[in-house]
């Protein structure tokens, strides 16, 4: 167990954070709610009449910010916006994680914002007692026509567990889905938008997301394929698993970024997604280590959260030819997953006699 432990926390440094769907945003980022939750300060601010260019606060949301002058410079938009508009305030926080003890901006308040900053803050301590309250509540906000909202909606709803996400399959209606992923300036935000149609139940839709994902194939692109391939996987299950280590796994000529886009998919659905098809997924691991060893530290990532150890011999026969290339924090995951391996294997023999 401590291997394991070893590992799993070693692999925290650079992985996704556990839970989260690492296939719409691949690394966690604070959204304006996270900086309001934590955040020991919230004030609502407008120009200080007696230093122009310069906040005062006009109302306390959360906290005690004391007689301190605030030292956030007002820039000249911001300002003029506040001239035409005398209701609206901007939102500063200040405090909370190490590094942030100075007042910082998260949004301007205005007639649609400002009441959802309120709401936010009174509902901190029943999200803290049952965090999935929170992605519900944000899912109802996806395509919101205020941008700071919409932004905010999809930072949040992105970064939740698939399984929350699989949860919000009636947040948007299919044809404003469609409409959306036709928008390529919002291109980075597509998958998330990929995985919500896989939700909808419509045979249209489970055609459309197939032929997306062999179009990806068939002209070798990456842009959202991971996305595509979860997407994928959620329809066709183990028929969707098999493609995929037939077409990618076993055959040559695909980028790493590929394997790792559709691997990623693999993760999800073996971690909170499609979970009975876990052991299928591990099984075309396998074909994708023979022909693809490079992928051995993302498999292992799988491997090891799952505490699977039938891949242990590829992994231990990597680490052997690979063993001074290596960065010494991946090298010490992969060999914790080795002797774990080994111990279970051996555990095993001696239940057999």
């Amino acid at each position: 167990m401590k291997f394991l432990l070893l590992a799993v926390s070693l692999f925290a440094g650079f992985c996704p954070v556990a839970g989260a769907c690492q296939i719409c945003i691949p690394f966690p980022k604070n959204s304006v709610a996270d900086d309001l939750l934590g955040a020991e300060i919230v004030v609502l601010a407008r120009e200080d009449p007696e230093r122009p260019f310069y906040f005062r606060a006009v109302e306390v949301l959360k906290g005690t910010p004391g007689t301190e002058k605030i030292g956030l410079f007002l820039d000249s938009n911001s300002r003029r916006i506040l001239g035409l508009f005398p209701k609206r305030s901007i939102v500063l926080v200040k405090g909370g994680a190490e590094g942030q003890e100075s007042w910082r901006r998260v949004g301007m308040a205005d007639e649609t914002f400002g009441p959802l900053v309120r709401e936010l803050l009174d509902s901190a301590a029943a999200w803290e007692k049952e965090p999935g309250l929170r992605v519900g509540f944000f899912g109802k906000l996806l395509g919101h026509e205020d941008v700071q909202i919409s932004r905010l909606a999809h930072l949040e709803v992105a970064q939740a567990s698939y399984s929350e996400i699989k949860g919000l399959k009636d947040a948007l209606p299919r044809v404003e889905i469609h409409a959306f992923l036709k928008n390529f300036r919002y291109v980075e935000w597509h998958a998330l938008y990929i995985l919500l149609l896989a939700q909808s139940g419509d045979p249209e839709d489970r055609q459309f997301i197939s032929e997306a994902f062999h179009s990806a194939l068939r002209f070798k692109s990456t842009l959202s394929l991971g996305a595509w391939a979860t997407a994928y996987i959620e329809l066709e299950e183990e028929k969707a698993v098999e493609f995929i280590e037939a077409e990618y796994f076993r055959k040559e000529g695909h980028s790493p970024a590929a394997l790792r886009e559709v691997m990623m998919a693999l993760s999800v659905h073996g971690s909170n997604g499609h979970t009975h098809l876990r052991d299928r997924i591990v099984a075309s691991y396998k074909p994708l280590l023979a022909k693809y060893p490079a992928m051995t530290p993302n498999v292992a990532k799988d491997l090891i959260a799952w505490d699977r150890s039938e891949l242990a011999s590829e992994v231990a026969s990597y680490v052997a030819a690979h063993q001074y290339e290596l960065e010494l924090q991946t090298a010490l995951v992969l060999m914790a997953y080795g002797r774990k391996a080994q111990r279970d294997e051996g555990h095993a023999e001696s239940l057999k006699k």
